[in-house]
């Protein structure tokens, strides 16, 4: 099986088809379609050609092509993507963790996802990867070859080491010139004043965020008994305890980080979705899909 075959997989496309994502708000490099581009004077890069549907203006029609071929073809431009999005897809250690789907494998395959649903819709796609050391970065763009450069990128990256989330995200404002929609998928395991100021930033630019915030079940309901030993995914030292005298602990603390979190959310109007990773991954597909039109 191929690369694309491994993170999609054809019952995955097929209910993907039923789907359709787009962007609340009015973003940059859209010339016609349900988002206006607010900037007049634009320059335009053809991009394809695409057939023509009923509801598309007359003066698109490639009349040259039409004339050799006897079939209509309409020109799609750069600018007239309804949709700029960019995935930035969190690589730090603890998305390591889980048997035997991790939550990165999780997330390598709805990041996987949420492109080629865009991508098969004409709209413009990039991913981001937070890693420490690395710059897996791919700027937004329709181009046929697209998906198959994100899912080559998401092939070859494993998540380790300390989150850099944040300063990904700080990277993601600096190299997106235009405003669109960025995706964040992570366990946002980190602390909340960090990724707020990232945030900030982001939506400071007029991009709409959403975090989809993947867990594994163990983690919400922390359901060790007994004594056992816990291995950090990020670097830290193994430790022996006895679950039963943190597990209160470990709750609240969660519980609270949670809330925190939610309020960051709020406070710059991005959407918070959380997502366990033993539900089906079209429902976190789905779930995005809906706050978006909703």
């Amino acid at each position: 099986m191929n690369a694309i075959g491994r993170l999609l997989d054809p019952q995955l496309v097929e209910s993907l088809g039923l789907l359709s994502i787009g962007a609340r708000q009015v973003v940059e490099g859209t010339a016609t379609g349900l988002h206006r581009s607010p900037i007049k004077g634009a320059s335009v890069e053809f991009r394809q050609h695409r057939v023509y549907t009923p509801g598309d203006e007359p003066r698109r029609i490639d009349w040259r092509l039409l004339a050799r071929s006897d079939r209509v073809f309409v020109k799609e431009y750069d600018e007239e993507t309804n949709l700029r999005a960019v995935v930035a897809l969190d690589a730090s250690g603890s998305m390591n963790y889980g048997r035997p789907q991790t939550k990165f494998d999780f997330a390598t395959r709805l990041t996987a996802a949420l492109c080629y649903l865009m991508l098969q819709q004409s709209e413009s796609a990039g991913l981001s990867v937070a890693r420490a050391g690395e710059d897996a970065w791919l700027p937004p763009s329709g181009i046929a070859s697209q998906l198959t450069r994100i899912i080559d990128r998401l092939e070859t990256t494993t998540a380790a080491e300390p989150t850099t989330l944040d300063s990904e995200l700080l990277r993601v404002a600096d190299r997106t010139d235009r405003r669109g929609l960025v995706i964040v998928i992570s366990d946002f395991f980190l602390p909340v004043p960090r990724i707020a100021k990232s945030l900030a930033r982001l939506r400071h630019d007029r991009h709409e965020i959403v975090l989809m915030r993947l867990l594994h079940p163990d983690e919400r309901t922390f359901p060790f008994r007994n004594w056992a030993r816990f291995k950090g995914l990020e670097g830290e030292a193994a430790q022996l305890v006895e679950t039963a005298a943190v597990r209160r602990t470990y709750l609240k603390n969660f519980e609270q980080h949670e809330m925190q979190l939610r309020q960051a959310a709020r406070a710059v109007g991005a959407d918070l979705l959380t997502h366990t990773i033993d539900r089906p991954l079209i429902e976190a597909v789905t779930t995005i899909v809906r706050r978006r039109v909703g």
